[in-house]
């Protein structure tokens, strides 16, 4: 992730410069340039000769890599390796894909409810982000891991340590040896290897599985390329959909209206695909598996508004870009080659310019089209030539974590002395990029299962 803590230190610097739309800094000798502002991000999301790779090579890190703990890595150019992670995941995400990959993905869902019991609660920044993984797996990995909990548990475990050895030091300093450093590589070695005895167990076997890793070994992938890619989308996809899964079950109970309108929304997109008095005796995870993908998309206007209102709200992180084609100027000001750039999300999404009363949740905001009040004023799934590739798994995997759970149960949020916590204390550790849970508070979602569910 950005070496810095991205939303005290950019805000910090235009503080000291309020009446500047861009401030500069040095990293190893390199220069960064900090924009906001309407021209600068029509600048940045939009122009072609700002690099996306190049300026995430410098500033960017977490994901872990084959090349610390295999000699077969391909020495691919950075565009080279996003061209082929993008050309393996795309078909991986298609509707038709994902259509054959219902049934599993809301049998996984389901599994781990029922691990809750009829009453409770659950640390939401705990249950969703395992729930995610294991989607995930399913997804882009390998069926051995993602039919077992305690394996994708493993696993999560694993994933973890790589993250939190991505400290500053670990990042800018690579060749530095360090603690967190050696964790990092340590924990990457062990993914590789789980992964590299499957593919292993699969070919002395003669045996083949209906999954991602199947996909890959047919095409002929090498193994070091199999496992590359997988990390790589384990690693793109669960922190911000984890988060964002946690977070709208706070905000949805804070705004209670908006609860009952993605039930009754939820309600009446099982009556369409699965009515209850038609299937009485279906699972919640078999009438949700006979709602078809684009449905998920197109029938679900509130859980859409929901899902983007709580992005705007808790998603804070740095755009990067490079500039690699000569000279430019941003805003009326020049910026040499070579130069990094960087764009908060935050100043968009808490700009009162374009969204009136800005701390304050309401997915209505959407249906009057508030986000489209300045250009990209909407920074959630990237934007302009970068839009997010996973986007649509992502709102599927949110959309159906949540819409089972509100069919099966009722819930409130309550903090660790069993009180409802109050809104306007409620806001993320925006110092946490990776975990944003809320700051200074541990909240559990406390909830009832339905008599019959919707």
């Amino acid at each position: 992730m950005v070496f810095f803590h991205e939303v005290g230190f950019i805000s910090d610097g235009f503080k000291k410069f309020p009446q500047e739309k861009l401030f500069g800094f040095g990293i190893l000798g390199h220069n960064v340039v900090a924009l906001r502002g309407e021209e600068a991000r029509k600048a940045f999301f939009g122009r072609g000769d700002l690099s996306f790779t190049e300026g995430y090579l410098l500033l960017f890190g977490g994901a872990p890599t084959t090349k610390d703990i295999s000699l077969d890595t391909p020495d691919r150019n950075d565009q080279e390796q996003m061209s082929y992670f993008l050309r393996h995941l795309t078909p991986l995400l298609k509707n038709d894909r994902l259509a054959k990959l219902t049934p599993e993905l809301m049998s996984d869902i389901e599994r781990n409810m029922k691990s809750w019991g009829d009453a409770g609660k659950f640390d939401p920044f705990e249950v969703m982000y395992s729930t995610v993984f294991q989607l995930t797996i399913r997804a882009a990995g390998a069926r051995e891991i993602a039919d077992s909990v305690e394996k994708c548990k493993q696993l999560e475990e694993l994933y973890w340590k790589v993250e939190k050895g991505s400290t500053p030091t670990a990042l800018l300093l690579p060749w530095i040896p360090s603690k967190a450093r050696n964790e990092k590589v340590n924990s990457t070695g062990e993914i590789y290897a789980i992964f590299d005895q499957i593919i292993k167990d699969r070919q002395r076997e003669g045996r083949r599985e209906e999954d991602a890793l199947q996909t890959f070994i047919d095409q002929g992938d090498s193994t070091v390329d199999i496992i590359g890619f997988i990390m790589g989308t384990l690693f793109a996809g669960i922190v911000n959909t984890g988060l964002m899964s946690a977070w709208i079950y706070i905000h949805l109970d804070q705004v209670p209206e908006w609860k009952d309108k993605a039930v009754e929304e939820i309600r009446a997109l099982l009556h369409k695909y699965a009515p209850l008095e038609e299937f009485p005796d279906l699972s919640t995870a078999e009438r949700f598996s006979k709602i078809p993908p684009q449905a998920w998309e197109d029938d679900m206007p509130v859980m859409e508004f929901c899902i983007r209102e709580t992005i705007r709200l808790i998603f804070s992180g740095a755009a990067l870009r490079r500039v690699s084609s000569g000279d430019t100027e941003i805003d009326g000001k020049k910026i040499p080659n070579g130069t990094y750039l960087v764009y908060s999300t935050g100043e968009t999404h808490s700009d009162p310019n374009i969204y009136p009363n800005p701390s304050q949740y309401n997915p209505g905001r959407y249906a009057e089209g508030q986000d489209k009040a300045q250009a990209y004023g909407f920074l959630g799934w990237g934007a302009g030539r970068h839009p997010c590739v996973g986007r649509r798994f992502a709102q599927y995997e949110i959309k159906s974590m949540v819409s089972m759970f509100l069919a099966s149960y009722t819930y409130e949020v309550v903090d660790s002395a069993g009180k409802k916590p109050d809104p306007s204390l409620t806001v993320p550790d925006r110092n946490n990029m990776y975990q944003a849970r809320p700051k200074g508070q541990t909240f559990y979602v406390k909830y009832t299962k339905r008599q019959q569910q919707l």
